[in-house]
C-alpha cells in the first residue's frame, strides 16, 4: 500500500521540480509515514514487553532503478 503512491507519483512527474524533487516530494513524505508506522508497532509491542529500540533505522528509504 505504501508503495502505490510513490510509484504513481514518479510515473507522472517526469521533468518536474529540481534536483531534490524526488527527496522532497516522494521519499521524504514516505519516510515520515514509515517512521510513524514503525513507531506505532514499537508502541504496541511496548504495551506487553520491552519496547524495541533502534527501529527508527527502518524508516529511511531510497530510490532504486
Amino acid at each position: 500500500m505504501l508503495l502505490v503512491f510513490p510509484e504513481r507519483r514518479l510515473a507522472t512527474s517526469a521533468g518536474e521540480g529540481g534536483p531534490a524533487f524526488v527527496q522532497n516530494a516522494i521519499l521524504g513524505p514516505l519516510e515520515d509515514k514509515r517512521f510513524a508506522t514503525v513507531n506505532r508497532i514499537a508502541t504496541a509491542i511496548g504495551r506487553t514487553a520491552a519496547k524495541p529500540v533502534g527501529l527508527d533505522a527502518l524508516a529511511p528509504c531510497a530510490l532504486a532503478d
